[in-house]
């Protein structure tokens, strides 16, 4: 089963969440949540809500769970070594030496942090998290990447393990013709009478899979695996990190903060 087949398998039993998490951003942001997966270019008409409470709510919650995230100007980690792995042999000079190295290391994760756009996706996902209830982030190797609710789906097993992902991205083509000439050259000549604007971009999809303790995927694009796509990585070190607000026990997504609140925002 190819990858767009089972996005399309799985996505019916995530319109449920998408609906809702549809009706939560109209009445607090609009633009974080769309109605369907097609991109636009330029501005959307989005509705306007009769009200700001829903969007001050968001915004407030999303930057104290920010600050106390990541904290700015202080470390919200520290790195030490277990005492008891240092035997005997090792005496208090030794362990100051670590404490100094450690403290370095602190360091420059904090000024690599502060100097990439890690802060700005960990923000924008928090905000999807206190509506929708769903984001999913890949830490890639140079930089963080954010997927809202409508361009993923996720299935899990009963005690919440994530068992397969499937993400959906359009991308010019191009930015990929030379990485991929032949799939290209074989869709555009089936597709040879498609409008030259329809025939800009292409869908992406990145297939996540769990493999005993590890997880593989691959991209696929028009139905044929990318070469040189493939990645694997164990289950507690995978860079897909699929995140819920609030989990319900055998539901594959998570609830937003927003849909405890929406009479009261429908009232406003």
């Amino acid at each position: 089963m190819t990858a767009k087949s089972r996005y399309d398998y799985l996505s019916s039993e995530r319109t449920q969440f998408l609906d809702e998490a549809k009706k939560a951003a109209d009445l607090t942001l609009p633009y974080l949540i769309r109605g369907n997966e097609e991109s636009t270019k330029g501005m959307r008409n989005l509705p306007t809500p009769w009200q700001s409470v829903g969007a001050k709510g968001v915004v407030t919650l999303a930057s104290k769970l920010m600050l106390a995230l990541l904290p700015v100007q202080t470390s919200f980690f520290k790195l030490q070594v277990d005492e008891n792995q240092l035997g005997e042999e090792f005496g208090p000079e030794v362990k100051s030496e670590l404490d100094l190295s450690f403290a370095k290391i602190e360091r420059i994760i904090l000024e690599s942090i502060a100097a990439s756009s890690d802060r700005v996706v960990v923000h924008q996902a928090l905000q999807h998290l206190v509506v929708s209830g769903n984001a999913l982030i890949y830490m890639g190797k140079e930089a963080l990447k954010m997927y809202p609710l409508n361009r993923y789906v996720i299935e899990r097993d009963g005690d919440g393990n994530v068992l397969e992902i499937i993400t959906k991205e359009k991308i010019a083509k191009k930015l990929i013709e030379n990485q991929v000439p032949e799939i290209l050259q074989n869709y555009d000549s089936v597709v040879d009478g498609e409008e030259e604007e329809d025939n800009q971009e292409c869908d992406i999809y990145t297939h996540v899979t769990r493999d005993n303790n590890r997880y593989i995927w691959h991209q696929e694009l028009y139905d044929q695996v990318i070469p040189k796509s493939s990645g694997k990585a164990p289950v507690d070190a995978t860079p897909w990190i699929p995140l819920r607000f609030n989990s319900v026990d055998g539901e594959d997504y998570g609830r937003g903060r927003i849909g405890q609140f929406l009479g009261d925002l429908k009232s406003l």
